[in-house]
């Protein structure tokens, strides 16, 4: 479990959004997670990817590592003297890359539903979601570790 954040970031790619609010005037953030046990997160964000949406994420452990890498529109790869990769861009739009998620969301609601099933997340998953992003909200503007306790409702 998270036990605290510290978020730090500015505005240096949209000037449209810089008259708002504390964290969310913030296209380019940087995040770092204590985790119960030692395990330090560390996040970066930025709104603009001139290649497409890049959502990636990356494990590193004493074991080994894990990547979870963006998905693209196809499997095709090009290949040149100068370049090598995607032939395509990223997903750009999220129900493109996130439809599969929401299909099997909606039939687990479903079973919920109709056959008395257990559904895999509950409204509590969805507040312990929640605090993290709004203890990193408190902590940017306020310019220090910010505790996931600190967020209670």
């Amino acid at each position: 479990e998270p036990l605290r954040v510290f978020a730090t970031g500015g505005c240096h790619v949209d000037p449209n959004i810089r008259h708002l609010e504390g964290a969310e005037a913030f296209d380019t953030a940087n995040i770092l997670v204590d985790f119960e046990g030692g395990v330090v997160a560390s996040i970066d964000v930025c709104r603009k990817a001139v290649y497409g949406y890049d959502q990636r994420a990356e494990l590193l452990g004493t074991e080994g590592m894990m990547q979870s890498e963006n998905l693209f529109p196809t499997t095709v790869r090009k290949a040149t003297a100068d370049w090598f990769g995607h032939a395509d861009k990223p997903h750009d739009f999220f129900m493109n890359r996130y439809a599969v998620a929401y299909e099997t969301e909606t039939a687990a609601f479903a079973r919920a539903i109709t056959d008395g099933a257990q559904v895999p997340v509950d409204g509590w998953d969805g507040v312990r979601s929640l605090r993290l992003p709004l203890a990193a909200g408190k902590s940017a503007p306020e310019g220090r570790w910010g505790g996931i306790d600190e967020i209670t409702h």
